[in-house]
């Protein structure tokens, strides 16, 4: 691990170690952009791209954040405390201290701007507990000097994606599935390359200085749907029961149980399912033009990227008559959203 380097990078990516932030690192250093890395896990720096400057610290502790602000023109936030950690439970306990601590130390050295991202749905009239973190975060953020630029973004399609892996793991492993009522809930995904895009582009755009902005891909759907997609792409189209009380605590643990990811990972996740992730306006799109890829053209490219780092990747579980395949099967209407991710 190195300590700050002689070219002082003017980019900080705190949060470089997550499925957003090791994408957004790659594109910039790939670009030759030099940038510098907090990382807490001293293994974990090693999953960075060769000539990342890393600087070892922590943001919830507020240990090694002066050293690795020094000389930063923008830092980009990308830090979500999703699950429990060393016995703390309050996620939104350690996404508040970790944003003060941020803010005080980018007083203190006189950081331009932070790029922060958040989530759609934040400000919806029964938000999640995880998107209510996101929504205080970005107001602490913003009580700083810094000018803060935000993107609110909902499921992003890419691989190594929490969401994303919850969703073709299911698909994976269950040719039927029983459903909660969040599938049903309407979202606007977006590629990881394009949020990328976006997140770097923020980063110098004078005209997106300190706004918040919403961001999605180009089609808006059910989760559903997205379901439906990745089965047609690994080639076997799920049957979805939907059961009119299944609460998010016990999806959480069916998740769990299922999948490789998390109940206690699955729960905030799962919690922010039932909260409708759209879009309220297209400003950054016109500010930021470009080619936004579609659901099922992510879907595919993500597939294929975990394919390449997981040669384990298979299809488990059969088929069923294909009658089935591919159906939605209803014990209830669907619901009206929002609707109670406060149920346990």
């Amino acid at each position: 691990m190195s300590a700050p380097g002689i070219h002082r990078p003017e980019v900080l990516v705190l949060g470089a170690t997550g499925f957003v932030g090791r994408a957004l690192v790659a594109r910039l250093t790939g670009s030759g952009v030099p940038v510098r890395a907090l990382v807490r896990r001293r293994a974990r720096a090693a999953e960075l791209p060769a000539g990342t400057e890393t600087v070892p610290g922590d943001v919830v502790e507020g240990t090694g954040l002066r050293a690795a602000l020094q000389g930063a023109r923008v830092v980009y936030y990308l830090i979500h405390s999703m699950g429990a950690r060393e016995g703390i439970r309050d996620f939104a306990a350690l996404d508040r201290t970790a944003a003060r601590n941020l803010v005080a130390a980018a007083e203190a050295e006189h950081v331009d701007r932070i790029v922060y991202l958040g989530g759609l749905g934040d400000d919806a009239p029964v938000a999640s507990h995880h998107l209510a973190s996101r929504r205080e975060v970005g107001e602490i953020l913003r009580s700083g000097s810094a000018s803060v630029t935000q993107l609110r973004a909902g499921i992003v399609i890419g691989a190594g994606g929490s969401s994303f892996e919850m969703m073709v793991q299911l698909v994976e492993r269950l040719p039927a599935m029983i459903c909660p009522r969040w599938i049903d809930t309407r979202c606007q995904p977006i590629a990881l390359d394009d949020l990328v895009r976006y997140l770097i582009e923020c980063g110098h755009a004078a005209r997106t200085r300190g706004a918040s902005f919403d961001v999605g891909g180009p089609e808006v759907l059910p989760y559903s749907e997205i379901l439906l997609r990745i089965g047609t792409e690994v080639g076997r189209r799920p049957c979805l029961l939907v059961l009119p009380r299944f609460t998010p605590s016990l999806s959480a643990h069916w998740v769990g149980f299922i999948t490789d990811v998390r109940p206690d990972l699955a729960r905030p996740i799962i919690d922010g399912m039932y909260t409708e992730a759209v879009c309220r306006d297209s400003r950054l799109r016109d500010l930021l033009p470009g080619p936004l890829s579609g659901v099922d053209g992510a879907i595919r490219a993500a597939l294929a990227e975990r394919a390449r780092a997981s040669p384990a990747y298979r299809v488990i579980g059969g088929r069923l008559p294909r009658w089935f395949e591919g159906r939605i099967l209803r014990l209830s209407r669907p619901a009206s959203f929002p609707a109670g991710p406060g149920g346990s």
